[in-house]
């Protein structure tokens, strides 16, 4: 066997050792195998990552985040009736694709000051993951550079393409399918425009090329209150990973009438400062503290002028911090605006829902 395979064998195989010892909560002994690994192979990225990843925070450091949400595209095929995209709401929004440049520039930004990410980076906030005709070169670029990462690519499975699309298999870790119902009546008017008849059968091309990685999010309404266990049986028998019910939100829209028709038994969201620790990128590289600014009114950076670092260390962003520490989310009017279904231990089967006014 040629001396220089089995020196790489060797380093990846003292990687894997180190991600064990991690797992086991043993970061000195991960630490020293993450050393080893790349003093075999300097090509390691993982073991990289690791390292940076451990490196103390100085102060003023770049802090770790959350999650990484990226709005890859503005532009979503859909327009829910319960969705300000494509309402006058959100007229003013970008609906272009995010600029190559800058997607490496906020990968990169992350590499360089070894920021950790705790839960996963998305493809989509509010435009779809899959309209995007960069996402396959992005899922590979982040695979490259953050291989520690979770992956999710958002969609609501209108714009697939197998022959587009089925190359992403393995870079992503999960394809998080939008449905909202199985009766095609029912899903024409949730999810205008779209239509029943032309997206269930892409359904089960996604779960046929993504087996064991399609997790299905179905927010729940009044409408498709009734089909709950029909939805996930149907997905679950097709191969799909997960079926998650999720409380519908008003998505801080000014008008909640259709919302309040729509949703159980809503009440005030207010989030703690954990949410300060997500970064969300538009596509234009305005960052926004929360994914239900829609309109983009609290906007908080943007990358399109300010390096990395200036944006995860601004003043702008400390200040949005400590009030959510606070919890003086009455000072900023987004959160005023922020209602929605509560996530009870067996939702939505355990939640109370509320008698609507007949008058209202």
């Amino acid at each position: 066997m040629n001396p220089f395979v089995s020196v790489r064998r060797f380093a990846r195989l003292l990687q894997k050792w180190g991600g064990m010892a991690k797992f086991r909560h043993r970061p000195r002994l991960a630490s020293a195998l993450y050393r080893a690994a790349l003093l075999l192979d300097g090509s390691l990225q993982r073991s990289r990552r690791e390292l940076a990843k451990a490196r103390p925070r100085a102060q003023g450091a770049v802090p770790h985040i959350q999650s990484l949400i990226l709005g890859t595209t503005g532009t979503c095929n859909a327009s829910c009736i319960h969705c300000p995209t494509g309402k006058a709401a959100t007229a003013n929004s970008p609906r272009g694709t995010m600029p190559m440049a800058m997607f490496r520039k906020i990968v990169g930004g992350i590499v360089e000051e070894g920021v950790a990410i705790d839960s996963h980076v998305a493809f989509g906030l509010f435009g779809d993951g899959l309209v995007d005709p960069l996402v396959l070169e992005r899922a590979k670029y982040v695979h490259a550079r953050l291989p520690d990462a979770i992956l999710s690519v958002n969609t609501n499975g209108a714009a697939y393409n197998s022959a587009r699309h089925a190359g992403l298999f393995p870079y992503v870790t999960v394809l998080a399918l939008h449905c909202e119902s199985l009766t095609p009546e029912t899903y024409d008017h949730l999810m205008t425009p779209l239509r029943a008849k032309n997206v269930f059968p892409k359904y089960e091309r996604i779960l046929k090329d993504f087996p064991g990685k399609v997790r299905v999010s179905v927010p729940v309404s009044r409408l498709n209150f009734h089909e709950l266990d029909a939805i996930r049986a149907w997905f679950m028998e097709k191969g799909a990973k997960e079926v998650s019910f999720d409380p519908m939100s008003s998505r801080c829209m000014q008008d909640r009438t259709l919302f309040d028709q729509l949703s159980l038994s809503p009440y005030p969201i207010r989030c703690d400062a954990r949410l300060a620790r997500d970064l969300i990128v538009d596509c234009d590289g305005v960052v926004l503290p929360c994914c239900n600014d829609f309109a983009r009114e609290q906007a908080i950076g943007n990358l399109a002028f300010e390096t990395f670092r200036e944006t995860m260390t601004s003043l702008t962003r400390r200040q949005f911090t400590e009030k959510m520490t606070r919890n003086e989310h009455d000072s900023i009017p987004l959160c005023t605006r922020c209602f929605g279904d509560v996530r009870t231990p067996d939702f939505p089967f355990d939640h109370p829902v509320r008698q609507l006014d007949p008058a209202g």
